[in-house]
């Protein structure tokens, strides 16, 4: 591992000077400060975020670490999360990037919030501690300083199944994103699940694979259309943008939406209520469970490992589109 000895070694100054250079010493002239710091280029040197805080071995800062940040999904979570950071005098960093390990390895962060799938588990599983708990939103991890608080997406999957059942539908097709996405599969499971308590089940065939935008889901159901001569009466969504996009898709093929297909959706976004026709889903808790999260940290962060955060609740939101 490079150390700052290195850095002074290779930029011929001494530790201090190194020292004093890397952390931006008015004591040190623009020369001298540039030869340091292309000497630690030059060498892959990275400064110890801990190192930064020998005194009380603490940064006050929380990392959220997301594998991306568009859609309206994410506002009101977040907003969650950085409620509760605030209130406990901390500073939120979010990161929206897969190279995020530096920041867990060298501890610029006292905890850290995880929905982001390249995050692997073994890494989560190493790098946690008591000293630097974290919260996972994206997956089940069993570690004494990790603690899981997902959606319950199983529930949010059988409201909508039940709903459409009654409603009449014997054919059910549902379109998906990345099965890398934990949400998004297990709102998958969940449906079949409850497809199969009906004595029904998903055709492979019927089930379109998208990316959670709502661009992709009219691609991906326009292709379908056009494929098939014979299509499901009913389609689940695994979130409303992609069922959106696939009302559009169902629109320009000629198909009443909810006459002739129901499209229903899951998350409730502001605009769902407000599209046309209105979107059938299911209500996630956004706000809430980010502030969950948080809440769920900070008490780890106070020591209390044992803590069982609240259960969140989802709600079927009958509209328009099915």
């Amino acid at each position: 591992m490079v150390t700052l000895k290195d850095v002074a070694k290779r930029a011929n100054v001494s530790l201090s000077t190194a020292s004093y250079s890397m952390n931006g010493s008015p004591l040190i002239t623009n020369e001298t400060r540039q030869k340091v710091l292309t000497a630690a280029e030059e060498i892959g040197y990275r400064p110890n975020g801990m190192a930064k805080n020998l005194k009380t071995k603490k940064t006050n800062i929380i990392g959220l670490f997301l594998s991306g940040f568009t859609g309206p999904f994410f506002n009101d979570m977040v907003e969650g999360i950085q409620d509760v950071v605030m209130e406990n005098g901390y500073e939120l960093v979010v990161c929206a990037s897969v190279e995020t390990h530096r920041l867990l390895v060298e501890r610029y962060v006292d905890g850290a919030i995880i929905l982001n799938y390249h995050m692997e588990d073994q890494l989560l599983q190493t790098l946690a501690n008591e000293k630097m708990p974290f919260v996972v939103m994206d997956r089940e991890i069993q570690n004494p300083y990790i603690k899981n608080i997902v959606l319950p997406n199983h529930e949010g999957a059988k409201m909508i199944v039940d709903y459409l059942v009654q409603k009449g539908h014997a054919r059910i097709g549902f379109v998906g994103g990345s099965e890398e996405s934990y949400d998004g599969e297990t709102r998958l499971t969940g449906f079949v699940k409850a497809l199969s308590k009906h004595g029904m089940m998903l055709e492979e065939s019927d089930l379109i694979r998208a990316d959670f935008t709502e661009e992709s889901g009219y691609t991906e159901m326009k292709a379908f259309m056009e494929m098939k001569s014979s299509i499901p009466s009913a389609f689940v969504c695994a979130n409303d943008e992609m069922a959106m996009g696939a009302i559009r898709a169902a629109r320009e093929n000629g198909i009443k939406v909810p006459e002739e297909l129901a499209i229903t959706g899951f998350d409730d976004i502001f605009v769902s209520r407000h599209f046309t026709p209105s979107l059938t889903t299911v209500k996630v808790p956004r706000k809430e469970w980010g502030t969950i999260a948080a809440q769920t940290l900070f008490k780890m962060l106070n020591k209390d490992f044992d803590y069982t955060p609240e259960g969140l609740k989802v709600e079927l939101m009958t509209r328009n589109s099915g």
